[in-house]
């Protein structure tokens, strides 16, 4: 069997996830953007190097009419690549409405076409009223929906969702309640696969085991820690916020920032202007997955304040406790509020606050989360796991 993904890049988790699917004898190939700038992927999105247990195809991209990016060659690509699975993904499926030759030669050739979108921005068919209570935002927390444009746009998108997802062979999705919204598009139950997503936790916890017998990088003490791009959406800001209402009730405590970004320099001087500098540690950009083992190690607990995903599943591989909001749909299935972690409310400074204060205030609460959050990612979530459900996905979809 073999399955063509067209996608915005191929990020370090989703190597893992294809080369999973090759010890189990599925063949693939990528289809990537050839150009640089990429404008799919957000700034700072670590990409995945040295693949070889599957081809990368670069294709020019340009800008089409209706505002997203294109493929060119996709017709030529299908024909000279034989696959028997085709995957689109955001914004390429698009092309797939605006281009109806290319449905045609999937279906004609006898390939099956599968769909994958990243589930919060779909909102359920017919229901602009979605938006009010899920707003779109931009990395830099620029409001995007509720205007009489963006609706109109999102109305017409809502169309040409339906007329994909009726098409469309399989839907893959990330989190449990997807059939919730792509059911009203006219799919089938039993073609919508869950999927979950996960990080590379074979590689995780290798470098766990390494780090753990290395001394210590930090002084020992109830430490916080954030890792991600420091843009707006990740909502770092928040989290120094409720972090200095931590600091007026627990005094030997830090937070440990690691990343890098345009909001380090804000971030710094806001630390700087509570009067926190000395407890807030920036540690910059860190990539070396040792070093960022033992920082992980060395926390107490993580704290996912605004948008992000699967630095969560790298948090719980490390044995944290976690506490986030809403963040892009993964935080649903990992973290089990009162078990593993907290959820606090959004944009709430001090509810997240008495969020950390309540593990903070308790070791055996840390370690008791800590526990299950291993728990979850050993036995439920990982990178094995992922990557069965889309090899179950795709012998499912190439069976029908």
């Amino acid at each position: 069997m073999k399955v063509l993904f067209f996608i915005n890049t191929v990020t370090p988790y989703f190597a893992s996830i294809i080369s999973k699917l090759y010890l189990k004898g599925i063949e693939s190939a990528v289809v990537i953007p050839k150009s640089s700038k990429n404008q799919s992927v957000g700034a700072g999105v670590k990409t995945a190097e040295d693949i070889t247990s599957f081809k990368i195809i670069h294709l020019n991209v340009r800008k089409a009419f209706y505002g997203k990016q294109k493929f060119d060659g996709v017709l030529q690509t299908l024909s000279d690549e034989t696959p028997d699975i085709v995957v689109f993904t955001w914004p390429f499926l698009l092309q797939l409405y605006f281009d109806r030759s290319i449905i045609k030669q999937i279906k004609s050739s006898g390939k099956k076409l599968v769909l994958q979108e990243i589930p919060f921005d779909v909102p359920p068919y017919g229901q602009l009223s979605y938006f009010k209570q899920h707003p779109v935002y931009d990395e830099n927390i620029k409001l995007l929906s509720g205007s009489v444009s963006f609706n109109l746009r999102a109305r017409f998108i809502m169309h040409i969702r339906k007329y994909l997802y009726s098409r469309a062979d399989g839907a893959l999705n990330y989190i449990s309640n997807s059939k919730d919204f792509l059911l009203g598009y006219g799919i089938d139950e039993q073609r919508i696969y869950v999927t979950f997503n996960s990080s590379d936790t074979t590689t995780l916890q290798k470098t766990k085991e390494t780090v753990n017998s290395m001394p210590p990088l930090l002084p020992p003490m109830l430490r916080v820690i954030h890792i991600g791009r420091l843009v707006k959406w990740k909502r770092v800001d928040l989290l120094i916020d409720a972090f200095s209402t931590v600091l007026s009730s627990i005094k030997d405590v830090e937070l440990l920032v690691v990343g890098d970004g345009p909001e380090l320099e804000p971030l710094k001087k806001q630390a700087k202007n509570l009067n926190i500098t000395s407890s807030v540690r920036f540690a910059g950009g860190v990539y070396d997955p040792e070093t960022l083992g033992k920082f992980m190690l060395e926390s107490s607990i993580y704290v996912l304040a605004g948008m992000g995903g699967l630095s969560i599943n790298d948090a719980m591989t490390y044995g944290l406790p976690v506490i986030c909001s809403v963040c892009d749909g993964t935080e649903k299935d990992l973290v089990r509020d009162g078990q593993n972690g907290f959820f606090f409310t959004v944009g709430d400074a001090a509810d997240l606050a008495d969020k950390m204060m309540i593990l903070l205030n308790n070791k055996e609460l840390i370690k008791k989360f800590g526990k299950k959050s291993e728990e979850i990612i050993t036995n439920e979530i990982n990178i094995d796991t992922v990557s069965e459900r889309y090899y179950r996905a795709f012998k499912d979809i190439i069976g029908r």
